[in-house]
């Protein structure tokens, strides 16, 4: 990004206009090519939450660590105008949240979040840059089902995501001014229940500072690109736990999955195949407590279907998002479709590692850990 100064018909002025211009310029493009650190204050909008009203205000704020791809990006970078590689610490003090079918003060308590996340230009002009930044993290939430009977939260641990729309305007050589709207969600993904799950909304103000000193590492020493193929196939396996309703304990589920691959480009592609999941407990209506899954809840061993959908391609680290229709679910609910996103890196060429989360409408199954393999 740089600034340009309007010249003036004069030759004294223009040379001097020039020089101020290209001072200006290096100091800008060294300053951007920097790390930086980010504080942002924060106010939420709105918290909400599936099948419950809450209502307050949520106070609290993020430190964010920007580590600049400008020097030195990679292909897949450049090609989706990343502009940073970020590490998010949000806090948010819940303590006036409250649900309006249960008003009990202090059922939330506070929440922190550790993000990991892409920040990408989406528009600039010579001082003002508009930022995407998405990301995924894990998150601790003060208060659960087994604290004091929270309906929403059933784990202190979960899964965290964000995505943030921002503003940054520059103010000084080496400062900026940030402003921006975000939306922070927790949910464990079904490994205890009940996990309606909690979204915080925001805005936020804040300073952006370059850092005088960053780690400038060479394309030289980074890892050599994965080679990617046109056509290929996909094996995964996975394994995952569902919690049962109000208790620590919980439900084994296999997933399987053979697929075709398309790859349009380094980035983006597409994939179709056949998902499987092998229930290690059915659904039994003499022990509805012990084994009911909410839509989940299958009476065969097997469930069957076919999924479609892109994936993004950012190095060895691929974004899949995936959806399906059943060709077989015995299910004690109507369940014609799923949802599979998630998350695969390459540690070789032909083999990598998987989350992946199978989803009913908005409610979580289960997040499956495994492998892929492609042959």
């Amino acid at each position: 990004m740089s600034i340009r100064k309007s010249s003036k018909p004069y030759i004294l002025v223009l040379f001097l206009s020039f020089l101020m211009v290209a001072g200006d310029l290096h100091a800008q493009e060294t300053a951007d090519s920097r790390n930086s650190i980010e504080f942002s204050p924060q106010v939420s909008l709105g918290v909400f939450t599936a099948q419950n009203k809450l209502t307050g205000t949520a106070y609290g704020g993020e430190l964010i660590y920007h580590m600049s791809t400008i020097a030195h990006p990679r292909p897949w970078m450049k090609m989706l105008n990343l502009k940073s590689l970020d590490l998010v610490f949000n806090y948010k003090n819940m303590g006036d949240i409250v649900m309006v079918s249960d008003p009990r003060p202090r059922r939330f308590g506070d929440s922190y979040a550790l993000i990991a996340a892409l920040n990408f230009s989406l528009f600039k002009t010579k001082s003002t840059e508009l930022f995407v930044t998405p990301g995924l993290g894990m998150g601790y939430l003060g208060e659960t089902w087994f604290t004091n009977q929270n309906v929403l939260v059933g784990s202190h641990l979960n899964f965290s995501s964000r995505i943030a729309l921002k503003l940054a305007t520059r103010i000084g050589p080496s400062t900026k001014l940030a402003a921006g709207l975000d939306i922070l969600h927790f949910s464990n993904g079904g490994t205890r229940v009940p996990n309606n799950g909690m979204n915080i909304s925001s805005v936020s103000f804040g300073l952006v500072q370059s850092l005088k000193n960053s780690l400038d590492r060479d394309t030289a020493s980074w890892r050599k690109p994965m080679d990617y193929k046109k056509h290929s196939i996909d094996i995964g396996i996975n394994i995952g736990r569902r919690g049962v309703y109000r208790s620590k304990d919980g439900l084994y589920k296999t997933g399987l999955y053979a697929g075709y691959n398309y790859r349009l480009n380094t980035v983006l592609g597409f994939g179709a195949g056949v998902d499987a999941v092998y229930y290690h407990t059915i659904y039994d209506p003499l022990r509805n407590v012990e084994t009911f899954q909410s839509k989940a809840s299958s009476f065969d061993r097997w469930r069957i279907g076919l999924a479609v959908g892109p994936d993004l391609w950012m190095g060895r680290m691929g974004l899949m998002v995936k959806y399906g229709y059943y060709l077989h679910y015995n299910s004690l609910m109507e369940n014609k479709t799923y949802w599979t996103p998630g998350l695969k890196y390459n540690v070789l060429d032909w083999a990598a590692v998987q989350a992946k989360i199978y989803i009913h409408q908005t409610e979580a199954d289960f997040v499956g850990f495994g492998f892929i393999f492609t042959p």
